[in-house]
């Protein structure tokens, strides 16, 4: 399948379930080969803001992430990436976070009936340092395959199944995650710092080494099909 996880994604439980929904969210879809057509756009898809912000919220609270990345899967538990710079240059915190429980549950047991967003919760949470440099690369070129993916104008589309959304330096993108096209290289990334967030430090050292490489992977991609001045 893919973006197969790679065996040390797999051996907990919550790293396994992250890359396992994102599988899902993004089933291969036919396209022609000299076509990418993508269910992706700017800010939330309809209906599925309250969701996203509720999410949002209980990841990373108060924060202000750089880079924020959460799955809103059709049923299971949500899960997310951030990246948070550190203060006066200090190093970034990656953090990967999954939900307790599901956030979005229907009530329709209750008088009301309805939605109801559970945050309430603690969810289970990796944290580590990360290199400010790369962290910046991370997100300058994120945003860039990004934009490629969902050009301004091009709203989120309606979705009947699981979502990826994207907030990176204050702009939203949303929709089923891209499989063709640069945006599709982000996530051979995210299967990095999935993997990053709960190893040791000798570890991550050579992880971040795989991670500048694939990011220089997904600058030549986005040069390829950019204009010269672009």
């Amino acid at each position: 399948g893919r973006h197969a996880p790679r065996a040390a994604v797999t051996r907990g439980p919550a790293r396994h379930a992250l890359i396992g929904a994102l599988l899902l969210v993004a089933a291969p879809v036919a396209f022609a080969q000299d076509d990418c057509t993508l269910s992706f756009g700017r800010g939330w898809p309809p209906a599925t803001g309250n969701h996203g912000a509720a999410v949002e919220q209980l990841f990373t609270g108060d924060v202000q992430p750089a880079v924020s990345l959460v799955w809103l899967p059709a049923t299971g538990k949500e899960r997310g990436i951030a990246l948070i710079p550190g203060a006066e240059g200090a190093a970034w915190t990656l953090r990967v976070s999954e939900a307790d429980e599901r956030v979005h549950v229907w009530s329709g047991g209750s008088a009301r009936g309805g939605v109801q967003f559970r945050t309430e919760q603690s969810p289970d949470r990796d944290e580590v340092r990360m290199p400010v440099p790369l962290a910046q690369r991370v997100a300058s070129l994120w945003q860039q395959a990004l934009e490629r993916a969902a050009p301004q104008g091009v709203n989120a589309p309606l979705q009947d199944r699981g979502l990826v959304s994207f907030l990176v330096n204050g702009e939203r993108f949303s929709g089923v995650a891209p499989d063709c096209g640069p945006a599709e290289l982000l996530f051979d990334q995210v299967d990095l710092l999935v993997e990053a967030s709960n190893e040791s430090e000798s570890k991550q050292e050579k992880r971040w080494q795989q991670l500048d490489a694939a990011l220089d992977e997904l600058q030549q991609s986005l040069s390829g099909q950019a204009p010269a001045n672009d």
